[in-house]
């Protein structure tokens, strides 16, 4: 039972630590003076009194006496003293090295390793100039909190956390901020959202459990030790199974509304292909770690197991930790909103124009009729001016109306028409033809120009995307 609430700990940002004291040496000539229970020092007989055991052949004894000698001391060496070099074969006594001596696996590494990368995605993405530094920051911080958490859970899973028990709830502060970056995040890259001053509302969970964190923060090596042991007077932390429930309930909370946010804004004008397909990816991928969370989190509380559940949320943080680094390296426009730098530099530039607002959202409503209906774009020479004309109004009004209402320029807004037309051509074709007569159709008069549009907007190939098509 201990051991399951050591691993629900962990996963609520509160892993278990430990330090170490220098092994006694064995003093067999006191071996009587155990057996009467004289010794005052309690940790001294317990340690002879394994010895005793092991000598006897009681290995099963000697374990006990063992785990006894350790929960009393944190002295987790005496497991590698050769004593008790006899007991190696021992099932228990392989547990008992399993649960406190350093180990290092594959999979250890694994989150490690993406753990280390993720951060480094972060200092990154914050680096980045000229774009929106709010999206920026809150995407890093959400790739942050979840690589620091793998780096949390490296150290635990290899024991490390024995050895240096300073790392006792070092990821505790972003227990419940996991929902609230990511819906943030959302919130203003599709609504281009200005923070207010009651935003930080939603920080008051956060505050509270950082505020019952506090005595164990203030611990010293040897009361953090108590803890993972199960001594003390927080030993039983009474407030886990609330704090738990709570995560599961801002998770669920969060992860709707955010779930709202990109369901409403799939079909807004001004998102590219390769936005939507990240904001869905991260929608998907957050969710099957919440999912898994709450199975998790009723289980070990119900029924005291549950590990392989553990394993699913992490390889979830994984999965996501490396797909946005992939994107943040590929195409790290997608990762914020259009609407937020682009039209910010469209506001600048036009600041003096004599446009009103009125017959600005006209022309714009103009331009979406003569690019939906009559397909304007179909016409592989069409160019600015034309479409002013069909409008009528000049050029610049134009241009201003298309960087205002579709954070794009002309050629990206008619290079999305055109893609898109050419996907739906691609996933419904009756007439058989080919991908360089589709390119014809919706306005490319060459191969190569459509390859570069599609994959642009597409983040694939027009050949890929109709392998995945087929294949779906």
């Amino acid at each position: 039972m201990k051991s399951s609430f050591i691993v629900l700990l962990l996963f609520l940002s509160i892993p278990v630590v430990a330090f170490s004291n220098p092994t006694i040496d064995p003093d067999e000539n006191a071996t009587q003076e155990t057996q009467e229970g004289l010794y005052i020092d309690t940790a001294s007989a317990l340690e002879r009194e394994a010895i005793l055991y092991t000598k006897n052949g009681q290995e099963d004894k000697a374990v006990a006496s063992l785990e006894a000698y350790i929960v009393k001391t944190g002295d987790f060496s005496i497991l590698e003293n050769s004593a008790y070099e006899v007991l190696k074969r021992n099932n228990g006594f392989i547990e008992l090295k399993d649960k406190y001596l350093v180990k290092f696996s594959m999979g250890t590494f694994f989150y490690l390793y993406v753990g280390l990368i993720g951060i480094f995605i972060a200092l990154i993405l914050n680096a980045r100039k000229k774009q929106d530094k709010m999206a920026n920051g809150l995407i890093s911080l959400f790739v942050f909190m979840h690589s620091f958490f793998l780096i949390h859970v490296a150290l635990y899973l290899s024991n490390y956390v024995y050895y240096e028990p300073h790392t006792l709830s070092m990821s505790a502060p972003f227990s419940f901020l996991y929902g609230p970056v990511l819906y943030f995040y959302f919130k203003r890259i599709t609504k281009n959202y200005e923070f207010k001053k009651t935003d930080a509302l939603h920080l008051i969970p956060t505050v509270i459990f950082l505020i019952l964190l506090i005595p164990v923060f203030a611990m010293s090596a040897e009361g953090k030790l108590e803890i993972m042991l199960g001594e003390g007077s927080y030993s039983t932390l009474p407030y886990l199974v609330p704090a738990t429930i709570c995560k599961v309930i801002s998770l669920v909370v969060y992860g709707f509304f955010t779930i709202k946010l990109y369901l409403n804004n799939k079909q807004a004008a001004n998102v590219e292909i390769k936005q939507l397909r990240l904001r869905r990816n991260i929608v998907i991928v957050h969710s099957v770690y919440a999912v898994f969370y709450a199975l998790y989190a009723f289980i070990l509380i119900q029924y005291s197991f549950g590990s392989d559940l553990l394993h699913i949320q992490l390889l979830a943080m994984t999965g996501l930790v490396l797909y946005v680094g992939y994107v943040a390296y590929s195409n790290p426009q997608a990762l914020i909103g259009t609407t937020v730098v682009k039209v910010k530099k469209a506001v600048n530039k036009y600041q003096n124009s004599g446009l009103t607002p009125s017959f600005s959202n006209e022309l714009k409503e103009q331009l979406v009729k003569l690019l939906e209906e009559d397909k304007l774009y179909r016409q592989s020479t069409l160019k600015l001016e034309y479409v002013a004309e069909r409008l009528g109004t000049t050029r610049h009004n134009a241009s201003q109306v298309i960087n205002e209402h579709f954070g794009l320029n002309f050629f990206e807004l008619i290079n999305k028409y055109r893609v898109e037309e050419a996907m739906e051509r691609l996933k419904n074709n009756p007439e058989n033809l080919n991908i360089i007569d589709i390119a014809y159709e919706v306005g490319y008069n060459n191969k190569v120009t459509f390859n570069k549009s599609f994959k642009r907007f597409c983040d694939l190939t027009p050949t890929q995307f109709l392998k995945l098509e087929n294949v779906s």
